[in-house]
């Protein structure tokens, strides 16, 4: 973000997960979420950002021991959910095979409630992120790959674990104004901890495929959607994401 400018990105984002929990039970989740992102730029090629989302999840747990299956219980839950703030700063311009490289670290505040109504929400989180993007480009492409370790606190009895992250893909520019993604990402989750006490095998890796397209439908505006399909059965079967940015000039920056 050139420093003196600032965008606003509203999303909106479906998750669609199936969990078998035990033996007799079978849980699915159905999760949506509401945020509103804001970057800023800063002098020496950074920005400040900051992330405010909401949070509306459907869980159901469906007894498959008797035929046909029964649902035995379905609840709704809602609330705001953690405000994520972060800094990003670029330290290396592409020059010959050297690409650009972007550091970023964010906060995650855990201001959000653990459940509502008896519904675990993705809330309540006191992480730590650091990730390093290279991006190097071979018109019409950019080929981006990034890789993050996520250090997780305890929040009252749970610590989900730390998280080791990575992502690797490729964008097409087909025109002016447009451009497809395919992004592969991996996420490695440490053993949970409960009062101090390591739950052995919870650890879990997610892995995911991501495919997104962008267009600028005018000055400053554009328009992003990208669908992901899980392919581990720690990650979500899938996911879609619609946002819009709009980007403004911010006086005294």
């Amino acid at each position: 973000m050139p420093s003196g400018f600032g965008e606003v990105e509203p999303l909106f984002g479906y998750t669609r997960r199936e969990i078998p929990t035990q033996v007799l039970f079978n849980l699915n989740r159905n999760e949506f979420n509401w945020a509103l992102d804001m970057r800023f730029g800063l002098p020496w090629e950074s920005q400040f950002e900051i992330a405010l989302p909401y949070n509306l999840v459907q869980q159901q747990v469906t007894d498959i021991a008797v035929a046909p299956p029964q649902q035995a219980s379905n609840r709704w839950g809602n609330s705001f959910g953690d405000v994520t703030v972060g800094l990003a700063k670029t330290f290396v311009h592409e020059s010959g095979w050297v690409p650009d490289l972007l550091g970023r670290v964010s906060y995650e505040i855990p201001t959000g409630p653990e459940n509502s109504n008896q519904v675990p929400l993705p809330s309540r989180r006191n992480n730590l992120a650091f990730s390093v993007t290279a991006l190097k480009r071979q018109d019409p492409l950019v080929f981006v790959a990034t890789g993050g370790y996520t250090k997780a606190f305890q929040t009252g009895q749970l610590n989900p674990g730390d998280q080791i992250n990575f992502q690797t893909g490729a964008f097409l520019g087909t025109s002016p104004e447009t451009t497809l993604r395919g992004v592969l990402q991996e996420n490695f989750f440490q053993n949970i901890r409960i009062n101090d006490i390591t739950l052995r095998g919870s650890d879990t890796v997610q892995s995911i495929l991501n495919f997104g397209a962008s267009t600028i439908l005018g000055r400053g505006v554009l328009v992003d959607l990208q669908v992901g399909l899980g392919l581990t059965n720690a990650a979500p079967k899938y996911s879609v994401i619609l946002s819009s940015t709009y980007r403004f000039g911010v006086p005294g920056l």
